[in-house]
């Protein structure tokens, strides 16, 4: 093996993380006490601003002990975190009380992710994220490590996975495939651009991905001395708000005109928040790809480097959202094993890696890339039965209808009626869209999904990376010959519903009939 990869061996000798890993830890700790007593954050907020506690003789005294556990905290935790690396092992000990003891094949690892958050920024250390595949969290992390180091340990974890895979012959090697790449090859700089993200297309996606309610959820307990500073500052301009809004001054067109500039007002600060936060994670956007893996770089003040094996994809999605529709943009995903049940945001996914705002051309080059020979937009897809409508309209419609129209009666307001039948037509025209949009092809080696509402989302996956294939039915749908059919993969379900019964027979054997005749490995 090179001399250059195993210089990283520590041996049986266990090696502590730079000092500059106390600012990590530190950091951890703050994060981790937000996201445990947020609530408890925020009724001490509320509390703070109605009962006066900041004048409180024990509030700083309480704060510089919250402040100084979350310091000492994060120099113990630094202290007692050791980590070696032997015989293309991780090995990690943590922790004083709670003593927590890691050993970490490399070919276990599933994903290379090298961070440096912004107080990393004016040094040369990173933090190495390694995650595996069956795993609800991140399964180690050295949090300081030199830049050079952590790309050699990536470099060498990765060529470890595929002598691995190439020696144990759960893949076998054809053309198609190529051999296993040696260590000096992906040591080579064979890396290719694949796609950029412009200062504009993060715009585009911040407009569209709009997060901002997080931010201003989290900003209610302060709604009180916001709206009374913004009272303050039209006071100091010599306006009266009272004056402006009284009913004998302002005609009621003046009224309107106020409350839509406002409110104009305020959506336009939450898409420049929300603009912002996209720029931030995304600035600098570059996916590239090697001979085996695609590498993501991405960050303004927090750096981010991803790494993702090409044989680790189990499906590619190609999501929109109704502006997204509009604006003819999509966000592409590379979706790969599943790593827990609970849904993370897209950005610090295990499981998945994002490409923001793309055109279709962009999206169909991503799609050819990852699986060639595909028909993501171009296949003829299969619709679902209209039955669909009739279903969901009973269930859901209808009842709604029902009980808005007896709250009226019972009221003697003929108001709650008239908004009922509007609500109808809406609710029915949601789920008339989501049937015309419905729909699954299968060819001789992908299986095509798609679906959504007014925006279309569109799934892709190898026929040979199927898991299991299901096919149920009701009692109402077996007799009308319908069924659901359910593909399971690594990087989760995909359902179909309402289908001609023997179009779901046909496609499951000839999905099960690919998996038993080819035996490709799905890793």
């Amino acid at each position: 093996m090179d001399a250059e990869l195993t210089s990283l061996a520590t041996g049986k000798s266990w090696r502590r993380l730079a000092p500059v890993a106390i600012i990590y830890f530190i950091a951890s700790n703050i994060v981790q006490f937000v996201r445990q007593f947020i609530v408890l954050i925020s009724v001490a907020a509320y509390s703070a601003n109605q009962f006066d506690i900041v004048d409180s003789p024990y509030f700083v005294p309480g704060a510089v002990l919250v402040a100084i556990i979350i310091v000492v905290s994060g120099v113990v935790n630094y202290w007692f975190y050791q980590y070696r690396i032997l015989d293309q092992h991780i090995e990690i000990r943590s922790g004083m009380l709670k003593r927590r003891n890691l050993n970490l094949p490399f070919w276990r690892i599933q994903n290379v992710k090298i961070e440096q958050p912004f107080y990393y920024r004016l040094t040369n250390y990173t933090v190495v994220i390694l995650d595996t595949a069956g795993s609800g969290k991140e399964e180690a992390k050295i949090v300081a490590v030199d830049r050079n180091d952590a790309k050699i340990l990536r470099q060498e974890i990765l060529a470890s996975a595929t002598v691995n895979k190439a020696d144990s012959g759960s893949e076998p090697l054809t053309e198609a495939t190529g051999p296993a790449p040696t260590i000096d090859a992906i040591q080579s700089d064979d890396e290719r651009v694949i796609n950029r993200r412009s200062l504009f297309d993060l715009v585009l996606h911040g407009l569209t991905n709009n997060r901002v309610w997080i931010f201003l959820g989290a900003a209610a307990p302060f709604y009180q001395d916001i709206s009374g500073f913004i009272f303050d500052w039209v006071d100091s301009l010599g306006l009266s708000v009272d004056a402006l809004f009284a009913d004998q001054q302002v005609a009621w067109w003046q009224m309107g005109l106020y409350v839509i500039s406002t409110m104009m007002v305020v959506l336009g600060l939450m898409a420049l928040i929300s603009v912002g936060g996209s720029v931030m994670v995304y600035y600098n956007y570059t996916l590239t790809r090697t001979a085996d893996r695609y590498i993501r770089r991405s960050g303004l003040f927090s750096l981010q480097e991803v790494s993702m094996r090409e044989t680790r994809v189990q499906m590619i999605s190609v999501k929109q959202d109704w502006l997204d529709y509009l604006l003819k943009r999509a966000n592409f995903f590379f979706e790969q094993n599943k790593t827990g049940a609970n849904p993370e945001q897209e950005l610090h996914a295990t499981n998945k890696l994002v490409v923001p705002s793309v055109t279709t051309p962009e999206a169909q080059a991503l799609a050819d890339d990852a699986m060639p020979d595909n028909c993501l937009y171009d296949a003829p897809y299969q619709p679902i039965s209209k039955r669909f409508i009739g279903r969901w309209i009973a269930l859901t419609a209808v009842p709604l209808f029902l009980f808005l129209t007896a709250l009226s009666l019972a009221n003697n307001d003929l108001k709650l009626f008239f908004i009922a039948i509007p609500v109808l037509a809406i609710h029915c025209l949601l789920i008339y869209l989501r049937w015309r949009a419905w729909g699954i092809w299968q060819d001789d080696t992908h299986c095509y999904v798609r679906k959504g509402i007014i925006g279309i989302d569109r799934y892709c996956f190898a026929l040979h990376k199927v898991q299991q294939v299901g096919v149920s039915q009701s009692v109402l749908m077996q007799r009308r010959g319908l069924a659901n059919i359910r593909y399971v993969l690594a990087s989760g379900d995909v359902v179909v519903p309402y289908l001609q019964y023997g179009f779901c027979v046909d496609v499951a054997d000839k999905a099960l009939w690919e998996v038993e005749t080819k035996r490709q490995s799905w890793m």
